[in-house]
């Protein structure tokens, strides 16, 4: 099946994202980018929206960043800090504040009490980091997925196709290599993404059962890109993901694939 050539422009929809949902996100290449995305597109929904994460968490910076919540400064019981997000809108909640304009996040028990207590709008959480590098194997005890997770979003980056793998693309680079089939230097290929992105030892593997499986391949700015994924999409098993999907998360243009119609 081939990915529905017309892009939306929506991404929320293509994800079956709605109130009460927790949208997990994990991964490299642009996860940050998509999680802004996501909140762009919730803000003027009649619901509220949470943004955290289990590990550290970049500050979502410009002019429509969501305020920021933090649990150290008193804000820690669920009822008082309820107040704050019970109307519309969008609101950042993390522990505290961290050098080089970063936030850690907070415990996923933390998240889970949130998302039981009656929550009605989305949680988007961060549940591993990257070092900003294209593409990555999860480490021990990654990602970091609360219980009760409805949604877990794979992103891997498009751009790292053609590019040497080493360090600075890569991060966990061993594990890559081994799970990927790369040699020392090798250029990065479609082959090389599929098999990190349905590898039994790479993130598949650790989805919730009860969750919706996304992958997300980032940076598709091209032509080419879009053949990328396309042969990407294509060396994947079915039933490993739910939904395959592919765009540029800051133009605003979406491809998707439904991968168990």
């Amino acid at each position: 099946m081939c990915i529905k050539s017309n892009p939306s422009q929506k991404l929320r929809p293509l994800m079956d994202i709605a109130p009460g949902d927790m949208v997990c996100v994990m991964g490299a290449g642009g996860k940050a980018t998509l999680m802004k995305r996501l909140i762009r597109e919730m803000l003027d929904e009649p619901f509220p929206v949470i943004i955290t994460s289990t590990t550290n968490l970049h500050a979502l910076g410009g002019e429509d960043a969501p305020p920021v919540l933090l649990s150290e400064a008193g804000r820690a019981e669920l009822q008082s800090a309820a107040q704050d997000w019970s109307g519309r809108g969008a609101v950042v909640w993390v522990e505290k504040k961290l050098p080089q304009n970063m936030f850690r996040g907070l415990e996923a028990s933390q998240v889970e009490a949130l998302h039981t207590s009656g929550f009605d709008g989305v949680m988007v959480v961060k549940t591993d980091g990257a070092r900003k590098r294209l593409i990555k194997a999860p480490g021990p005890g990654e990602p970091v997925i609360p219980v009760g997770a409805t949604h877990c979003v794979l992103v891997l980056g498009l751009a790292a196709i053609g590019r040497t793998a080493d360090e600075g693309i890569v991060h966990r680079l061993e594990k890559v290599r081994a799970i990927a089939g790369l040699e020392a230097g090798e250029v990065i290929g479609t082959p090389h993404l599929a098999k990190l992105a349905c590898h039994p030892e790479s993130y598949q593997s650790r989805f919730p059962n009860s969750a919706k499986r996304i992958l997300y391949l980032s940076h598709c700015t091209s032509p080419k890109a879009l053949e990328d994924a396309q042969a990407i999409f294509e060396a994947i098993p079915d039933g490993i993901y739910d939904y395959l999907l592919t765009g540029d998360s800051i133009a605003g243009n979406f491809y998707c694939r439904r991968a168990n119609p």
